[in-house]
């Protein structure tokens, strides 16, 4: 029997991951990053502590220079996780004996171990976050490029899944800009909050630190580039509820305009269709299937977010000063959520950039469709002379009449007497052209691409203000801070 590669998740899976998330992401996650996540968060501990004169300057120097996990032997740390049950003191050993033996004694010093780990877990979700803003920022240039590519681009405007009104292309895809800008925003706005710092000691109290510990906490907040927050949050997990929650809808959002061009690529539709090659297959017995199936596993992804983000409210529950239960919980949720975000991302730019518009069939559409689809304009034209209620009543009774025979809408209308003395067939055709009744739709449109542009050159502008100003950022690169 063939022996198995320790490869049983669906995002580590090396024949299956790429339909899940992405190795850039995976990366983030890996146990030996995260172990080096810790030892640089126990190591930013040390050097703040040694400015402020808590520890020896010497001390916090070899602990740092020993943080490194790469020296570590990872079979004794595996062992002593069997032996104590406790996720962080292995590690804290191996860093002890790595040090010399009088610094070693000042290694975590004052800190609880979830102060370690919160810290630390957020530093990977500022990995993260970075790249969904990248990749966001990429779907947004790419939605503006549709938009525009489409904004005079007749088709049919549908309402419950049946033709309505005529509209646009472009309005459409202005309607999918304008949505995820908003997202873009909400995961901004939520970096404030989530990128923060927890150093706080067993119940908050920040007891051990002595009258150094709001000093202490703003050096070691800095050093990580984090925020520091007023109180303990040991117990209080609204920070990564809103991030898996944020996750949740953008995710969602996209699962919208996925859903939306795979509904359009069904074949007597036809007209939008998901990146296509030649060798791709649809089905093991059909071969002529060309299955949207990217957009299918981006609304699949969606779904496994939102199912994340539900642990995350499960999490806000949580007893007095501490317990584990949600922290465990959010280890798996956040890592998980994290994953399939970035493989729903770099699936839908994917999918955008590639995607085909059959122009020639959405005009097909609205040819075949006409003149019902401009039914509120033949009641508008016809009002004039007879009343818009009396019109609405008979281009009702026309337009069922009509599907209802299956005969054409205008030959149905100028057998009416009262239409046939006050109306010419060729002025009405020319009335309710669909082109005629797009309304403000390429307006609209170009008026959202405008704003957004704007916006991100706005957003741009403040970032790169706000770095030259930062200390932080002109040493280390960092944004986290807003900038």
């Amino acid at each position: 029997m063939t022996t198995c590669a320790p490869n049983s998740h669906i995002t580590d899976s090396s024949f299956y991951s790429g339909g899940y998330t992405t190795p850039e992401a995976r990366q983030v996650f890996c146990d030996l990053r995260r172990y080096q996540r810790w030892l640089d968060v126990e190591a930013a501990l040390a050097m703040a502590m040694a400015k402020l004169d808590i520890i020896p300057a010497a001390a916090a120097e070899n602990i740092q220079r020993n943080a490194q996990i790469r020296t570590f032997n990872l079979d004794e740390i595996r062992a002593g996780l069997k032996l104590t049950n406790h996720s962080l003191m292995p590690l804290l050993a191996a860093l002890r004996n790595a040090c010399d033996k009088e610094s070693g004694q000042f290694i975590h010093f004052g800190a609880t171990t979830q102060d370690i780990q919160d810290t630390a877990q957020v530093l990977e979700l500022r990995d993260i976050i970075t790249m969904i803003e990248r990749d966001l920022r990429g779907i947004i240039g790419l939605l503006i490029q549709r938009t525009e590519q489409y904004q005079d681009l007749v088709t049919i405007g549908r309402t419950h899944c049946q033709h309505a009104l005529p509209t646009t292309m472009g309005l459409k895809m202005a309607g999918w800009l304008d949505e995820t800008w908003r997202n873009f925003e909400r995961l901004q706005a939520m970096k404030k909050r989530v990128l923060v710092s927890q150093l706080f000691g067993g119940v908050g109290t920040m007891d051990a630190f002595g009258d150094k510990a709001l000093p202490l906490l703003a050096e070691f907040s800095a050093r990580l580039g984090l925020e520091a927050p007023n109180v303990a949050w040991h117990a209080a997990r609204d920070r990564f509820a809103e991030y898996l929650s944020v996750l949740a809808v953008i995710c969602g959002s996209l699962a919208r305009i996925a859903d939306e061009i795979r509904c359009l690529a069904r074949n007597e539709t036809g007209e939008m269709e998901e990146p296509f090659h030649m060798g791709k297959i649809g089905s093991s017995t059909m071969p002529h299937k060309r299955n949207p199936e990217l957009c299918e596993q981006v609304v699949v992804l969606s779904k496994l977010v939102k199912a994340q983000a539900m642990l995350g409210f499960d999490g806000l529950l949580c007893e007095h000063e501490r317990d584990y239960r949600s922290v465990r919980l959010e280890w798996a949720a956040l890592t998980d959520a994290s994953l399939y975000t970035c493989g729903l991302l770099a699936m839908m730019q994917h999918i955008l950039a590639e995607m085909t518009v059959h122009e020639e069939r959405v005009r097909e559409n609205v040819l075949r469709a006409a003149p019902l689809i401009s039914s509120e304009a033949l009641m508008f034209f016809i009002g004039t002379k007879i009343g818009k209620e009396n019109a609405h009543a008979l281009v009702y009774k026309v337009s069922m009449e009509a599907v209802a025979k299956n005969r054409p809408v205008l030959d149905i209308l100028m057998e009416l007497p009262e239409l046939a003395a006050n109306f010419k067939r060729e002025e009405i055709e020319q009335a309710i052209l669909p082109e005629k009744h797009i309304g403000m739709a390429k307006e609209l449109s170009s008026r959202t691409v405008a704003f957004v542009q704007d916006k991100m050159r706005e957003l741009d502008e403040a970032s790169a203000e706000r770095s030259q100003s930062c200390p932080l950022c002109a040493e280390t690169g960092c944004r986290t801070l807003g900038c």
